[in-house]
């Protein structure tokens, strides 16, 4: 398997667990309350995601800035349902 198509599979499966926030989000807003979800993951997220972001775009590596930066986007998504639901 070359390398190529195993930064692909990690990009793809990165983004699979990106966009499992939006689970979280359906909920807040079903329930209409976010007090049983704690924001701190998300923006341990948020960091992270970020900072990976900001480095494959320092490298041009799109196998890392695509996916993070869907994952900057969705953390910081959930995160504004869980404060407007408080």
């Amino acid at each position: 398997m070359s390398i190529e198509i195993i930064g692909l599979l990690a990009s793809i499966f990165a983004v699979v667990m990106f966009v499992s926030p939006i689970d979280q989000i359906k909920s807040i807003r079903k329930i209409g309350k976010s007090d049983e979800v704690s924001p701190v993951m998300y923006m341990a997220m948020v960091v992270n995601c970020s900072l990976w972001t900001i480095y494959g775009a320092g490298i041009s590596n799109w196998y890392i800035l695509t996916p993070n930066a869907i994952g900057t986007i969705l953390a910081i998504v959930t995160l504004f349902f869980i404060y407007r639901y408080r």
